[in-house]
Parts: C-alpha cells; structure tokens; sequence
C-alpha cells in the first residue's frame, strides 16, 4: 500500500454502496479521494426510513454476509454494536404451490416428505450424479442447468423463485455460470452438484479449511446504517449533486471536470473508479475515444420492480409469518414475485401488535406489473396475497417504491460483457469499475468488490 506521506489521488464516480466502500478503503488507507454523485444523497437504491412505527426499507431489506473480509469491514466501520442478527425463524422459508404455501424442505427426511415434489420428480433428484457435465466453455442459462441435472420440478418449484427473490430475473435468460458460480463450478469441476458438494466438504476437512458460514443480519435503524456510516467516516472530500463534464486521460493521469452547488471543477487524479449502474457507464462525459469503447460494451438489462411495506395489526393475518418469507413460481401464474416476513426477521420493524410484508412486483419475468402508482401497487398486492396468508382488511400501512431500473441481470452473454469492460480498463491506465454488475450483485458482494479494487489501485 501507498505509505500515508504519499498519497495517491483517485476520483470516484457514483455514491452507492460499491462507490462509497471502495472510497473508504482508499481514503483510510491514506489516499486522497474525492467521490463524485450525482444526486443530492449517497447510498443509492439503500434506503431505510422510518414512518408510523414501521421501518421501511425501499431497496435491500437485510444483508447476507458471505465472506469474513466482509464482516471485517464491518468491524472497521465500528458498526458491530448496531448489527441485528436475523431471528433463527429466518432458516424456514416458504413456497406456492397449487396455491398452498408450504415449507421448503431444510433437511433429507424434509426433502423425502415435501409435497412440494412428486416421487418421480425425487427419484429424477437422485439421477442427478450420473449426468453427463457440459462443456467447461458452455454458458448456459439457469433454467437449462438445472432441469438437465435435476429435472424441470426443481426449476418450477425452487430455484426459478430463487432467481426472482435473489436477482428479480428470467431463469430462462439468467446465466448459471455468472448468476450462480459456486453452483456452475461443482458441476465444472466435480462433474456433478451432489458429488461435487460431498468432495468438496471432504477436501475441505482435510485440508483443515472451514468454510465460512453466511450470516444473515441487518442493523437496528436499516440497511442505510452501512452507507450512513461509509459517508460520514470516509477520509475523503464527497461531492453531492455532483455532475461530471469532462473525463479525459493525459500522461499525466485523469483530467476530470465537473460541477456542483459550489461551482466548477477541473483536477488532475491518478486514477478513476466509476461506480454507476452499468446502463450509465456509455452516457458518462468520456473523451472520444473511450467514448467509442464504451458504446461497444455490451449493454445490461435492468428489469423494473417495485417494492411495497404493508403493514397490519396481527390479528389481520392468519399465517403465523413463522419464516423469512415466501417465494411465488411463476407457474403459479401471480403477479407478485414473493413477500418478506419483515418484522419476523428483524425486531423494531413494526410497532408493537402489527407485523409488516415487504413485497416484490414486476422484474424480468412480469415487466409490466411494476406499476409506479402507490394505490395500483397495494391493490395488486393485496388481491394476490389475501388468500395465500389469510389476510382480513385493508392494510393499516403503506409504502411503496417503484425502481424503473433496477437490479443488474447476469443474463447468458454476460461473459461478453465483462471481457469488454476488462479491456477497457486494460487500454487505459489507471481506470477501474466496481459496481453490482460485477462480482455479485448483494451488499455483501460488493462490500469484498470494493475491497478487492482498492487493493489494485493501492498496489506498490
């Protein structure tokens, strides 16, 4: 790393969660940083506010922490006293089928037992190590993967929900390889999922290696407790309501101009991190040249969703909300992609005797219910819910917010995408991206992105 006496000058471009991280570690590493939004707040899609007794959390409701890098960087943000552990109910999770909702299976005898399968659709699981793996280079689509492994039950009623409660996305078009790595590389490398997983934990305890075990958390006011925190204890000069006019590279380094409430600027830095959403990096203010580059990155969908708080007196529900919450396939034919058991998961989410439902509209697989009119939302809401969890009345709380581009989909091609933004970084010195286009698209994942850019740009 750069000693403290010589710092290294770095402009950041965009104040979410990946911006403001990567501008942390740069800054407490004793590089002079100066970060750059657009808007008059940093965080991003992160927001946590409280109305009426409920927190309401417009974009990522709770953190799954996936790495122990990642955690440490909470540790470094002194943030371990605020952190709320998500209740134990939070393992248990839910799934429509046929219009019942029924627990996911959480154990072998589970698995045996669920009705959520047929025996043959079981017996199908079982074939799964004698199939033959794919080709290493394949990219194949998620829903390809899994009904070729595991059959077209499994797909239905399991992971094409997951796909939607994780990336709101198309298991038809959403790659395995990208979307799900750890899942593509047992089949890559073992030539089956359930093999791979047994060899895998074999050579793990061997080698004496224990692997790090997911933490699901949040923190007491919400989720924009982390990027409070980033903001407000960066060693770096953070311009809000920022635009950038100009960003060109000399031999001297990054020549950057923009404009904000206290007039323009034009300074020289050693480096450039652009932290926008994928669909902004060919609008961002390049000289010419790269400009051209960027035009022939490939581009990324961002489906719409709309995320919805209602919140209830308990006597109003009659499901016990006993879980994380509950995922809808689409062969359920509903126009609500799932709902979050929110208060269950997380206390203070909801005043005393009320509970409150976080829930998804719209995505890759249902575009057009992505409404963003409050009032349209909470009714399709509340028509597809009320039987699933018996639910009586109207709700008591509202809120909603409607994202008309959303979450980055690692769809078949991605690979195309990356290569090319690995060759624009390649061509021009000094110039890195880090976004949730990248890496994963989860908070925890872009925490160990940032991380893992500023060690670059840091480098000796």
């Amino acid at each position: 790393m750069n000693p403290p006496g010589n710092p290294r000058s770095i402009a950041v471009i965009g104040g979410g969660l990946s911006g403001l991280a990567t501008t942390w570690r740069l800054g407490h590493a004793g590089a002079e940083v100066t970060l750059i939004e657009k808007s008059d707040r940093t965080g991003g899609v992160i927001r946590s506010e409280r109305r009426d007794g409920f927190l309401c959390e417009a974009g990522p409701n709770s953190m799954l922490i996936k790495s122990q890098l990642a955690e440490d960087f909470l540790d470094d943000l002194a943030l371990t006293s605020e952190i709320v552990d998500a209740n134990p109910l939070a393992s248990k999770r839910f799934l429509v089928k046929n219009g019942r909702v029924l627990p996911l299976p959480m154990s072998m005898s589970g698995g045996i037992t669920t009705p959520l399968y047929t025996l043959g659709g079981k017996f199908r699981l079982l074939a799964e190590p004698f199939i033959k793996a794919a080709p290493a280079d394949a990219d194949q689509s998620v829903a390809s993967f899994v009904t070729r492994r595991m059959g077209r039950q499994f797909l239905d009623y399991g992971i094409a929900a997951l796909v939607s409660g994780i990336f709101a996305g198309d298991p038809e078009k959403l790659s395995i390889r990208y979307a799900f790595p750890k899942v593509w590389n047992l089949e890559a490398g073992y030539g089956s999922l359930i093999g791979g997983a047994v060899k895998l934990r074999k050579e793990r305890k061997r080698s004496g290696e224990v692997a790090y075990k997911p933490r699901m958390m949040s923190f007491s006011d919400g989720t924009e407790t982390l990027t409070r925190r980033l903001a407000a204890t960066a060693s770096a000069d953070i311009r809000t309501g920022a635009e950038p006019l100009s960003m060109k590279r000399t031999d001297a380094g990054w020549q950057v101009r923009w404009h904000d409430p206290t007039g323009e600027h034009d300074r020289r830095f050693d480096a450039l991190v652009i932290s926008v959403p994928g669909h902004v990096n060919a609008e961002l203010p390049w000289q010419q040249d790269i400009a051209a580059e960027m035009a022939a990155v490939p581009a990324l969908y961002y489906p719409p969703v709309t995320t919805l708080v209602l919140g209830y007196r308990r006597e109003q529900i009659e499901h016990p909300m006993d879980g994380f919450g509950m995922l809808i396939p689409l062969v359920e034919n509903r126009r609500v992609l799932g709902a979050i058991f929110s208060s269950t998961i997380f206390p203070g989410r909801a005043p005393d005797g009320h509970v409150a439902l976080m829930i998804f509209i719209g995505g890759a697989t249902m575009p057009d219910c992505a409404t963003p009119g409050e009032p349209e939302a909470v009714s399709l809401a509340t028509g597809q819910l009320t039987d699933l969890l018996g639910i009586r009345g109207a709700p008591v709380f509202t809120s909603a917010t409607h994202w008309p581009l959303a979450i980055p989909q690692y769809n078949v091609g991605h690979g195309d995408f990356l290569a090319a933004l690995e060759g624009v970084e390649k061509r021009w010195e000094g110039l890195h991206f880090c976004a949730n286009y990248r890496g994963g698209p989860g908070l925890s994942d872009c925490l160990d992105s940032a991380r893992a850019v500023a060690n670059r740009i840091l480098e000796p």
